[in-house]
């Protein structure tokens, strides 16, 4: 049955009651969710790793930042295999090569070797991002594409607040090493779980064929064939990189990344080395923040795609652009007043209140990203792109902290962040504001 036909059989013109397409949605949660949990086990730990294998703050802060170099520097490349070879085979190998990869770093017994298994695991998780963006395209219909961003971006809160307690734990019981092995076998259970259900829409036969419909019509309609004047190239990363949109955004989602970074490498030791926490006690108030984070991330998903009713012009003029910069400047404040905080209810309060702003305006710009692209055939390369130059910037925050604490101590490091971030608020509102060209300078028809 064509799509056509299976639009005049189902009525597509009212939306279904069905709402089975969440079940990708929240498989994408879990997959962020898991790759989190991976990342952050050498933070939780860190105290004991710091102590284990001798290293300074600023070599410490090396350690946090080279899951970073991998995850960055594959990026790209990532996003243009995604674009030759395909999300249905690319992400499950993914998920499989972290999760083993997360396990044998456990045998390190240096530092220049679990540096080393540290870029590879943040080599094997860069498809991610990119495969998750691509499957949102694939299944999410233009008005709940926030929704569906939200639910894979919440995947970066959920981990930290699930994994951080447990990895603190089980690092002062068994030893960061078997911790590691523990939390890496998460990602098998995925493994097994997106192998029987993932399918495109068009072939997965727990859909109801008025959900498949709908599905497929909401998808078709944002198709490049109705935005473009003429046939189009592939959009290449150097024409992307020439646009004002993709600039835009780059810088915004590096100042989000730098925000996000910070906090999930270093907010375990600030509060060891100065709160003076055990380390038990810091991983649970760490999740605690999360925790809090996460409640406030899936309202706020909620609210922009129930009160930003965009329309295909809107879309592609970047008016998300606007909720972005508020969420970035409401995550601002907070995140500076830290520097001056000493009760620990207060300090949980605000960081919970920038982990919530920042996650949400991270979600919304992918699904910014997505408004924006109208050359279906490029997607994996695009999402690439914006997930690298988050990484670019994002890795130096474990860097750059580790250098100002070893310098000066934790006070002036809420303040560093804060500028980055107030950085990105300024290139989020001027300039992505146009539709992502595949050949830069010939105009794209925008319809209603």
């Amino acid at each position: 049955m064509t799509d056509a036909a299976r639009q005049q059989q189902a009525g597509v013109d009212s939306k279904p009651k069905e709402r089975r397409r969440l079940v990708i949605g929240v498989l994408l949660l879990l997959m962020i969710t898991i790759g989190y949990i991976d990342r952050i086990n050498v933070s939780a730990a860190g105290p004991l790793v710091k102590q284990d294998l001798g290293l300074s703050d600023a070599q410490l802060g090396i350690l946090y930042s080279a899951f970073f170099w991998g995850y960055a520097a594959l990026m790209v490349p990532g996003g243009w295999l995604l674009d030759r070879v395909g999300k249905h085979l690319v992400l499950p190998l993914a998920v499989l090569a972290w999760s083993l990869v997360a396990a044998l770093s456990s045998v390190a017994q240096s530092l220049a070797v679990l540096l080393g298994f540290r870029v590879l695991l943040g080599a094997t998780e860069s498809p991610a991002y990119p495969s998750g963006n691509l499957v949102i395209r694939e299944w999410a219909p233009l008005t709940e594409r926030g929704l569906f961003t939200s639910l894979m971006q919440i995947g970066s809160l959920v981990g930290p607040a699930l994994a951080t307690a447990p990895a603190a734990f089980l690092a002062s019981t068994v030893g960061w090493r078997w911790a590691f092995v523990f939390l890496s076998a998460t990602g098998l259970v995925w493994l097994v779980a997106w192998v029987l259900l993932y399918r495109p829409p068009e072939r997965a036969r727990w859909l109801t064929e008025r959900e498949r419909a709908y599905i497929l019509a909401e998808r078709d309609h944002t198709t490049p064939a109705q935005h473009a004047e003429a046939p189009v190239s592939q959009m290449s990363v150097p024409s992307l990189i020439r646009q004002r949109s993709m600039l835009g955004i780059l810088a915004a989602n590096g100042a989000q990344t730098y925000v996000m970074y910070f906090l999930l490498t270093w907010l375990p030791t600030y509060l060891v080395a100065a709160k003076q926490l055990q380390l038990p006690r810091s991983g649970l108030i760490t999740s605690s923040m999360y925790g809090i984070a996460i409640v406030g991330a899936v309202l706020l998903g909620w609210l922009s795609d129930r009160f930003l009713s965009l329309r295909k012009e809107q879309a592609l003029r970047g008016r998300r652009r606007f909720v972005i910069a508020v969420l970035m400047l409401a995550g601002l404040l907070p995140l500076v007043l830290t520097t001056w905080i000493d009760g620990l209810v207060m300090l949980v309060i605000t960081i919970a209140i920038t982990l919530m702003a920042v996650t949400t305006s991270i979600t919304l710009t992918f699904a910014l990203t997505n408004d924006l692209i109208i050359d279906n055939t490029s997607s994996g390369r695009t999402f690439g792109l914006v997930s690298f130059g988050g990484q670019v910037i994002g890795l130096l925050a474990p860097i750059v902290t580790g250098f100002v604490v070893q310098a000066s101590g934790f006070g002036p490091v809420f303040l560093v962040t804060g500028a980055v971030l107030l950085a990105g608020v300024l290139a989020m509102l001027v300039l992505p504001n146009r539709p992502l060209q595949p050949q830069p300078g010939q105009p794209v028809k925008i319809t209603a």
